[in-house]
């Protein structure tokens, strides 16, 4: 008896105990569920709100301007000292060319060029010569012919003069008025008077053929004159000429467009180039974007300058941020190299994807094009 009492007393106890732990644990459940609930509550409320204030997109990648540099003329190869992945400066030498023929061929040039340096140095002396000759020779000539016409300006009146008198003293020889001796003087002096006037237009014609020589003497200086512009125009030519080379030299040493990074090489000192072909590749480390495609049914909600957040695959830990720079304007369709026409009629609706642009704001470590990247960007207002 004493023991079954026990044994009840003991499973009393045991259903007591039972009963206090469901007591206790019915509002724990209770509580744990409704935290359950609130935290739920609260994820989709935050999960709705971002869908519905930003766009995401989880396909994105980095992109920039990758160069390629090549060459303009063929040459032999000598040296490339920038390698893949070196850091290289704007006007640092990536590669250079053999430059013997080109060096020759201007030595030649600047050989014609010194010697019709010279030559035109000769003319111009003789041309300057020849001019002031003929300057001095038609003052010379002018000035004679002006004392030529001033005697002629005096003989002739003095002949008029003799004449004159000749002819007054004519009449009076044969009425005895005048003595022979008179119009002997008279007649002496009309013919001395008439000489001096032949004489003094003799010399005034001299000097006018003098002058009309001297005048004549300036196509020489015509002449000299284009013959100048003949060798100024050949000189011309060949500075031309040896300018294209020097050109063609500078050419030949390929230099960085600026400062970049070197992302890959396509040929090796010793090589033959030909014009146009790649060397290297090369871009700007500063000058990185992400390029997206974001689905037609978001694109209206996008406008440029609206603030985005960029999640680098390869650095998670950075947190980059950026702007929308460019909302596409036509479908990514538009842009494939095979069209997918639909003769048959028949008709699958895909959503269409539009490429967007967004500028990263410079980050604190260097971005490589094509890296895989998500963005989200904020379409809130």
């Amino acid at each position: 008896m004493t023991e079954e009492l026990a044994q009840t007393t003991a499973r009393d106890r045991v259903r007591s105990r039972r009963r206090t732990f469901r007591a206790v644990r019915r509002p724990a459940i209770l509580g744990a569920l409704l935290l359950v609930l609130l935290v739920a509550g609260s994820a989709g409320g935050m999960w709705l709100r971002q869908r519905l204030t930003h766009v995401e997109e989880n396909d994105a990648q980095t992109a920039g301007e990758v160069t390629t540099i090549a060459s303009r003329l063929d040459g032999w190869l000598i040296t490339r000292p920038a390698m893949e992945g070196d850091h290289v400066k704007k006007g640092q030498v990536l590669g250079e060319l053999d430059t013997r023929d080109a060096q020759l061929r201007l030595a030649a040039l600047e050989g014609n060029l010194a010697a019709h340096d010279a030559q035109i140095r000769e003319t111009t002396i003789e041309h300057d010569t020849t001019q002031q000759t003929s300057e001095a020779q038609i003052a010379d000539a002018q000035a004679e012919l002006a004392s030529a016409e001033a005697a002629v300006a005096v003989a002739a009146p003095q002949a008029d003069t003799a004449r004159a008198d000749l002819g007054r003293a004519d009449p009076l020889i044969g009425t005895g008025d005048i003595s022979r001796q008179n119009w002997d003087h008279a007649h002496a002096t009309m013919l001395q008077q008439t000489a001096a006037l032949r004489q003094a237009q003799a010399q005034l014609a001299a000097r006018r053929a003098a002058l009309a020589q001297a005048i004549a003497g300036r196509g020489q200086v015509s002449m000299l004159e284009q013959q100048l512009a003949v060798l100024h125009g050949e000189r011309d030519a060949l500075a031309a000429q040896a300018d294209q080379v020097r050109q063609e030299i500078a050419d030949r040493t390929l230099r960085a467009p600026f400062d970049g990074i070197v992302d890959r090489t396509f040929i090796h000192a010793g090589d033959y180039v030909q014009a146009g072909q790649w060397l290297m590749m090369l871009h700007d480390p500063d000058n990185v974007w992400v390029e997206a495609n974001v689905k037609e049914t978001e694109v209206g909600r996008l406008r440029v300058g609206q603030p985005a957040n960029v999640v680098v695959d390869a650095y998670p830990d950075i947190a980059l941020h950026g702007r929308v720079l460019r909302v596409g304007n036509a479908a990514t369709n538009q842009f494939a190299l095979l069209p997918s026409p639909n003769p048959s009629g028949n008709f699958t609706k895909i959503t269409q994807r539009v490429p967007i642009r967004i500028a990263i704001d410079k980050p604190r470590h260097p971005l490589q094009p094509g890296l895989m990247v998500e963005v989200s960007i904020d379409v809130a207002d």
